[in-house]
């Protein structure tokens, strides 16, 4: 018998799907209006590779950062669904 060694098969993933998960939630949080473009474009990307599943739900976490960004909502004028009350942000 052949004693042949076990191969090892990497298989080359992008990551612009987790990376899109990744900075769309942190962009519902903080930064929106650097990290919720950034989210948009890397699940389009991941789309693009089909990652489908990461990348809809990357896209999905950047348009709530979108949503909830009082930064990015201005530069389109459209009303944000945050507020201030007594100087502090909700």
């Amino acid at each position: 018998m052949d004693n042949k060694e076990p191969q090892i098969i990497i298989k080359n993933t992008q990551p612009y799907g987790v990376l899109s998960l990744v900075f769309g939630f942190i962009g519902i949080f903080i930064l929106s209006f650097i990290l919720s473009p950034l989210a948009v474009i890397l699940g389009i990307l991941a789309i693009a590779n089909e990652d489908y599943t990461a990348g809809i739900i990357g896209i999905i976490f950047a348009a709530l950062g979108i949503l909830t960004s009082p930064i990015l909502m201005a530069l389109i004028n459209m009303p944000t669904i945050t507020y201030i009350t007594n100087g502090v942000m909700l």
